[in-house]
């Protein structure tokens, strides 16, 4: 008998970027989050299209040259864009898109 492996978050989920938006009148530096908002559960790394939705991120985040930050419960690893493409098998493709400007 086969037992099938439990549904665990969708990998493209603990990965963003942010971009800055302004300083306001205090002097704070004021952020804008960039994510692909996935909240999916999967059998396995991704779900369906999830992988696309995750090279989009990377490329925008590596064509403004912002770092990648991905959560794992309470830890942040930043990143290159570069960098987190390939850990993740895609320095290629990302590298290429960046150079063209698009995703």
């Amino acid at each position: 008998m086969t037992t099938q492996n439990p549904n665990t978050a969708c990998m493209c989920g603990s990965y963003s970027f942010e971009v800055p938006v302004h300083e306001d009148v205090s002097g704070d530096r004021v952020w804008q989050r960039k994510a692909t908002g996935c909240v999916a559960t999967t059998q396995n790394r991704f779900a369906p299209g999830h992988d696309a939705k995750l090279k989009s991120l990377i490329i925008q985040a590596g064509a403004g040259g912002h770092q990648v930050r991905r959560i794992e419960r309470d830890t942040v690893v930043a990143k290159d864009a570069l960098r987190v493409a390939a850990d993740l098998g895609w320095e290629d493709l990302v590298r290429d898109a960046i150079a063209r400007g698009s995703s």
